[in-house]
């Protein structure tokens, strides 16, 4: 497999992570996850698939949310790769009768080993960069 192509792969895993998170499809999370994977970020760290997988499911306090992936910058080293991927992350939810919207600006610092031929996350860590609470313009809760 070419370095284009590892990197082609790398990048969908993080989409698929993206996907998987705003569907709440847990299963399709933990595929994407080495079993002794590391997951942080601002006061959190899960350790492995299984708690990765748990502490996600604290998502649900939100009705909606839409991870928006943009410049994967990937380097790949035979088996093991790492990369920096920014992302918008947009959370809805209601509060006292209002809908609001809180974004993250987000940038991930993430490894992966490619383990039987498919790339997995080992360690991903999120680094907020930003964020802002609004009401959100025309909705009804």
């Amino acid at each position: 497999m070419s370095e284009a192509s590892h990197k082609q792969a790398l990048y969908e895993l993080v989409c698929r992570y993206a996907q998987a998170v705003d569907q709440r499809d847990w299963a399709a999370l933990a595929r994407l996850f080495a079993p002794d994977a590391v997951l942080k970020g601002p006061g959190f760290s899960f350790d492995g698939v299984a708690a990765i997988v748990d502490g996600m499911n604290g998502l649900g306090r939100f009705s909606v949310t839409q991870h928006h992936v943009h410049n994967h910058l990937a380097e790949v080293d035979e088996l093991e790769a790492s990369a920096e991927t920014y992302c918008v992350a947009n959370h809805l939810y209601d509060a006292d009768g209002v809908v609001r919207k809180l974004d993250w600006g987000i940038r991930y610092r993430d490894r992966f080993a490619c383990i039987d031929g498919l790339w997995r996350i080992t360690r991903r860590e999120l680094l907020l960069d930003w964020s802002q609470d609004l009401p959100l313009q025309g909705a009804t809760p």
